[in-house]
């Protein structure tokens, strides 16, 4: 049995929030007596729609966020004999919180709610370091100070990298939305692919199978079709990104998906060295976290992704696909 050397019962309750759905879940921390290693009893669940504050507003952000922790605590065992429900730290990991407005905002409503005896506030980005730390743990094969130095990558509608040094710098490439850059990301790949087929159209060819199975996945008959359903309000983010899936599909027998690819994966390389160069990481050993659709459900995508920083000189001591980005939250809310 796990001897809990805290005297002190301590519960905390972490959420990962983003533009698609939001994740709450309420644990226990056990630490292994004499060890830094420390599991996490998982008490309850709860799920809800979309909590990024920038792109549903604050109020849907906030009725979706209290849904998700009613679940989880809608879920938690009978705790009558502890006779201790109260949550100590809370810590709420929300795409569109990264600035301090955001911050306070949330907070704010956290504390008007009595959610947790500490609420913390952090952007998605940052906590997904601490789940990989967290998740190789429970594998039984990672040394957290490997992760001193570390870049995070994630991949999926938007695109973005982070990273810090043992020198506790800590700075961030990309991540500026669908206008101005995302290089790499499930948009700009499934944009790619809409514009190609726009080109063909132009020159009076014929849509390929790729292209016509584009056309297929968003519901449409023809390339005439397309101006209409890009220019509506609001941008259909979500489905073309959604095309990406159709172009890492056809990339090893269509000409035009396996250049788009190939595109991306170099834009996902470059994203990684940049920060690499900022973080002074070019001749250091480093740790690479990836998250995001396009990595975690494309193992062909990281193995080129892994080819493309080999020949950057820039291959990671240690890969990890983050599985729960939750396990961040409830990480930083452990540590506070």
């Amino acid at each position: 049995m796990t001897e809990n050397t805290n005297p002190q019962h301590k519960r905390i309750l972490g959420v990962d929030g983003g533009g698609s759905k939001t994740i709450a879940w309420i644990a226990d921390v056990v630490q292994s007596s004499g060890q830094r290693k420390f599991e996490l009893e998982v008490l309850g669940r709860g799920h809800a729609g979309p909590s990024n504050p920038r792109s549903v507003g604050f109020d849907a952000a906030f009725a979706n966020l209290e849904t998700a922790i009613s679940m989880a605590r809608g879920q938690m065992p009978d705790m009558s004999s502890r006779n201790d429900t109260a949550i100590d730290t809370a810590c709420l990991s929300l795409a569109g919180a990264g600035r301090k407005e955001e911050q306070d905002r949330i907070r704010q409503w956290a504390d008007a709610n009595s959610l947790a005896e500490k609420t913390i506030v952090i952007d998605d980005v940052e906590p997904l370091r601490f789940a990989a730390i967290y998740e190789q743990s429970q594998l039984g094969d990672a040394n957290p100070a490997s992760w001193e130095n570390s870049i995070t990558l994630v991949v999926g509608t938007g695109s973005i990298a982070c990273g810090r040094n043992g020198e506790r710098l800590s700075i961030r490439a990309g991540g500026w939305g669908y206008l101005l850059g995302d290089e790499g990301s499930g948009f700009s790949i499934g944009l790619a692919g809409l514009q190609s087929l726009c080109k063909s159209h132009d020159r009076g060819e014929a849509a390929t199978a790729f292209q016509k199975a584009m056309l297929q996945r968003v519901g449409l008959n023809s390339s005439t079709e397309l101006v209409p359903f890009m220019y509506q309000t609001p941008l259909p983010r979500a489905q073309v990104a959604e095309l990406s899936e159709v172009v890492i599909g056809f990339a090893n027998n269509d000409a035009t998906a396996e250049k788009i690819l190939a595109d991306s994966i170099h834009a996902m390389a470059e994203l990684v060295n940049t920060a690499a160069q900022r973080l002074e990481l070019e001749h250091r050993s480093y740790s690479l976290a990836l998250s995001g659709g396009i990595v975690s459900n494309h193992p062909a995508v990281v193995a080129q992704l892994m080819r493309a920083l080999e020949l950057k000189q820039l291959s990671p001591l240690a890969v990890h696909i983050v599985r729960d980005p939750i396990y961040g939250a409830l990480s930083l809310a452990r540590q506070k």
